[in-house]
């Protein structure tokens, strides 16, 4: 299932293949879809923030890029 993020306190910066970079604030959200390439990292003073995930029992959930 999708990613599901709140920011609660600093900066994120999330990149998700195929789309332009998005810098997300304090009191801001975003998804991420399923399976979706992706990098997030905190901005320069960091970042709190709430995440929520689905994940399936039995099944990797992280899943790595081919080399």
């Amino acid at each position: 299932g999708p990613e599901v993020c709140y920011v609660m306190k600093g900066e994120i910066i999330l990149q998700v293949d195929g789309q332009p970079v998005k810098n997300i604030h304090a009191g801001g959200s975003f998804q991420i879809p399923a399976n979706a390439i992706h990098v997030t990292k905190a901005g320069p003073d960091g970042a709190t923030v709430i995440a929520t995930w689905v994940s399936t029992p039995g099944k990797p959930f992280n899943v790595p890029l081919p080399k």
